[in-house]
């Protein structure tokens, strides 16, 4: 099982850097200086240096960066160059998603689903797991398996609550 999901995290990661080049200066800053720390803290992270990537992001993330905010999520949810931390996790994904990160979106919805640094909430997990995939990106099919998924668990009630989460979160967007 531990293979599984480090594969599945892997691919979010690669995942995290396409879905912020797809974005835009809400996602990867467009200032010169901003942009390099983000390239900088990118590099790090892919060697392994976690409290360089970190000492770098988080500023990002702290300025509103969806990218930083998945990696800082990221980096929290499984120890590196912190402890591990699933609350603080689900805070920084949460942010993202807010910004309409949608790796961030189905992350979010995976550990409201499981219960995984806040409390288990099925209704949330849904309402994300829509938010993830009401566009076409590459994170939209994962995001529709756990739409159905999810919804094979849950009462017409239950459904018809995320459902109205969902409007309400889209019409932020």
């Amino acid at each position: 099982m531990r293979g599984k999901y480090s594969l599945f995290g892997l691919v979010l990661t690669v995942a995290a850097s396409s879905v912020a080049l797809a974005h835009g200066p809400k996602d990867i800053p467009d200032d010169p200086i901003l942009l390099n720390q983000y390239k900088e803290a990118y590099a790090a992270y892919q060697q392994s240096d976690y409290a360089t990537a970190l000492a770098k992001w988080r500023p990002l993330a702290e300025q509103g960066s969806s990218a930083a905010q998945l990696f800082v999520g990221f980096m929290h949810a499984n120890g590196q160059g912190v402890a591990k931390d699933d609350a603080r996790a689900v805070y920084w994904y949460s942010e993202a998603a807010e910004r309409d990160n949608m790796v961030a979106q189905v992350r979010l919805a995976i550990m409201y689903r499981d219960g995984t640094g806040t409390d288990a909430d099925r209704v949330r997990a849904l309402m994300w797991a829509r938010m993830a995939g009401r566009s076409e990106h590459h994170m939209q099919k994962v995001a529709q398996a756990l739409q159905r998924s999810l919804e094979k668990t849950m009462t017409a009630d239950e459904i018809a609550a995320a459902e109205e989460m969902f409007h309400a979160q889209s019409n932020k967007h």
